[in-house]
């Protein structure tokens, strides 16, 4: 209560706050963040600051060159540890609590009871400071037996913490080469995967490459085709048509031919019904002769021979016209004929010269239409296998993109825990300090207790010596006093008596 009292006195406008593990605040920056003992000391004890309980904020987290995911990573593994050791903490401190922790009280303890005892030493008698000074002797034995196993196990404790760094030290080693080793790996098989993936895709643009000119070989051993194809009808058709004129001059030169046979025997039968008039004539002049012999005898007769000879001419050449108008005629029918034949046929060769021409037309339209088809085929194909590339190059990027997202996590998850292990082995060592420093502390109060109780010792022994010596004069003093008496009897009374009186 004095002590309240003098520091609001001297503090009257700021009042203290108290700030415990029990009333925390996680958000609160400003000093102090804790100032209760017990509070204090379990953090000590569990080798945690007070600064660690400070609840962060994800952007605090925030760094240049890292991403979000990385951000929330570190954030999340900050507040799971911090709340972790929130809960040590508490806990260490209900501990302290249900221990009945009071700070500084063995230092009091210890100095109230030294102070006893070298406040009381006058007050004893010889028996009681013999006692007690075996008591003390027995108790600087046990204090130097467990200073000796204490001072034992600070440096076997101090042997094992070195292992348990050397230890650790050659896992972080360890892990770092496997680490190493692992990235290394890691990095052969991306290589190896990348290679494998870029000789894919040198063998897909082989076999594309292989696949277009095999339909260019086709198109081109197709085209050639067709062109060999239309040079064989173009050459067929020449030839058909080189046939029609053949025939055609073959027809005309039969046709001519047949004309001229049929002007050759009308020439002919001209000559002969000549001849055959000349011969008549000649025998009419033979028969004029002879008659002109005869006279008067075969006038008679000679005329009507020579009528009968004239009709006969006249009949032969009536018929020999007729026959001619009916060769004529037929001569013309069959040119009629032959036109029209000629005629059905030019028409026949132009339908089919029409029709072979169409279908020349319709067949370079299919085959238009077949390359047009063709090259639409190979453009969806083209574009399918490209639409296929771009969704596969999506697909491995976004793989490639993930893959390297959870690689950057796994890195950071792993870069974590070496920081939690370097953490642990710090907060270690803070536990260890804290231990030692407790150690120290006790071994300073065991030295001094033990040099008060030494100092006390050192007392009750010159006490002791004094006593002796008071005793051994006394001693001597009564042996000189019987002597005396037992040579001045009177002068050694008076000499006792005077002592006594003193």
């Amino acid at each position: 209560m004095a002590d309240t009292s003098l520091s609001f006195a001297a503090q009257p406008k700021t009042k203290k706050i108290h700030r415990s593990l029990e009333n925390f605040d996680e958000y609160n920056i400003a000093a102090p963040l804790l100032n209760s003992p017990r509070s204090l000391e379990a953090c000590k004890r569990q080798g945690i600051e007070p600064e660690e309980l400070v609840f962060r904020y994800e952007d605090s987290f925030f760094e240049k060159g890292i991403t979000q995911d990385i951000q929330e990573i570190r954030w999340k593994h900050y507040e799971k540890k911090r709340r972790d050791k929130l809960s040590l903490v508490r806990e260490e401190r209900l501990e302290l609590v249900s221990m009945g922790w009071e700070p500084s009280v063995g230092n009091q303890t210890t100095a109230s009871s030294a102070n006893n005892d070298t406040g009381n030493d006058t007050g004893l008698d010889t028996e009681r400071r013999s006692t007690a000074a075996l008591k003390e002797q027995r108790q600087m034995e046990s204090i130097k037996a467990k200073r000796q196993q204490e001072l034992e196990q600070m440096v076997h404790y101090e042997l094992k913490l070195t292992q348990v760094a050397e230890e650790q030290q050659r896992q972080i080693e360890a892990d770092r080469h496997k680490e190493a080793q692992r990235q290394k790996e890691a990095q052969a098989r991306q290589k190896a995967w990348e290679e494998i993936q870029r000789q894919k895709e040198v063998d897909k643009i082989k076999e594309e490459a292989r696949q277009e000119r095999i339909r260019k070989k086709l198109a081109t051993e197709e085209y050639q085709k067709e062109q060999d194809r239309k040079l064989q009808e173009e050459l067929e058709e020449k030839s058909r048509l080189k046939a029609v004129r053949q025939r055609e001059v073959e027809a005309r030169q039969m046709r001519e031919e047949h004309k001229r046979q049929t002007e050759m025997i009308i020439e002919q039968q001209q000559r002969v019904v000549e001849k055959r008039r000349l011969e008549m004539q000649e025998k009419d002049e033979r028969r004029k002769a002879e008659m002109e012999a005869r006279q008067l005898e075969a006038m008679v007769k000679a005329e009507e021979e020579r009528q009968r000879a004239q009709q006969r001419i006249q009949s032969a050449m009536e018929q020999q016209r007729e026959l001619l108008k009916v060769q004529r005629k037929l001569y013309h029918e069959r040119q009629d004929r032959n036109a029209v034949k000629r005629a059905q046929y030019e028409a026949a060769q132009r339908a089919e010269t029409e029709r072979l021409r169409q279908v020349a037309e319709m067949k370079k339209d299919e085959l238009a239409r077949a390359f047009t088809k063709m090259e639409r085929l190979e453009n969806r194909k083209r574009r399918q296998t490209l639409e296929k590339e771009q969704t596969a190059e999506k697909n491995l990027a976004a793989v490639r993109q993930q893959k390297d997202i959870e690689h950057r996590q796994k890195m950071e998850r792993q870069k974590l825990k070496q920081a939690d292990k370097l953490e642990a082995v710090e907060r270690l060592n803070r536990i260890q300090e804290y231990k030692r420093e407790a150690a120290v502390a006790r071994l300073n109060a065991d030295d001094e207790r033990t040099n008060a109780l030494m100092t006390f010792k050192e007392k009750m022994l010159e006490e002791r010596k004094a006593f002796r010596r008071q005793n051994e004069i006394e001693r001597h003093k009564v042996i000189e006093s019987m002597e005396k008496l037992r040579q001045q009897p009177s002068k050694a009374l008076k000499d006792s008596m005077k002592a006594g009186s003193t």
